[in-house]
């Protein structure tokens, strides 16, 4: 959720971790929404590469075939559960004003360099 040129797999692997794993408020062998919540609640660049990414997975999901309708259901509620709304700290709301004008995140290669 962290790559904002995520490609194919990035996606099926979204994908599958969604409908293999419930969205709770707990970590055991559950996607936590309420901490996932918070982290991007604090930090504009995370929720603006997260809510994107969510976005695209959910565009995507018609595309794979291989899923039946309660597969493109599944991982679509979850998804909502995952961009549920939290309060945003003042850090995020001065970062949001300059939005995608300025780049928000660093290249996989430039990270690992």
């Amino acid at each position: 959720m962290q790559i904002v040129e995520s490609n194919r797999k990035d996606v099926i692997d979204t994908i599958m971790l969604l409908r293999e794993h419930a969205v709770g408020d707990g970590d055991d062998e559950m996607v936590n929404a309420d901490y996932l919540a918070s982290l991007c609640a604090d930090d504009w660049r995370l929720w603006r590469t997260v809510t994107m990414n969510l976005q695209r997975v959910e565009r995507s999901l018609p595309s794979y075939k291989v899923l039946i309708e309660e597969d493109r259901a599944d991982v679509s509620s979850k998804i909502r559960q995952l961009m549920q709304e939290e309060p945003k700290s003042l850090k995020w709301k001065m970062r949001a004003k300059i939005g995608e004008r300025v780049e928000w995140y660093r290249d996989v290669e430039e990270a690992s360099r």
